[in-house]
């Protein structure tokens, strides 16, 4: 019984570790997705700046 119990505790602590690690990954995840929304704006921006400068040559 009490080794049971421990492989219990032992499986419930390795969920609780897996929990907050994908808590982690998906805070990770959603900073770069905002990363490169905000890189990917400044492309177009780049790009739009590029063609405007060459349409005054």
């Amino acid at each position: 019984m009490a080794r049971t119990n421990r492989r219990e505790r032992s499986m419930l602590s390795r969920l609780r570790k897996l929990r907050e690690h994908t808590e982690v990954l998906g805070e990770i995840s959603s900073d770069l997705r905002k990363l490169l929304e905000v890189i990917a704006t400044l492309s177009v921006l780049g790009v739009a700046l590029h063609q405007f400068v060459t349409l005054l040559r």
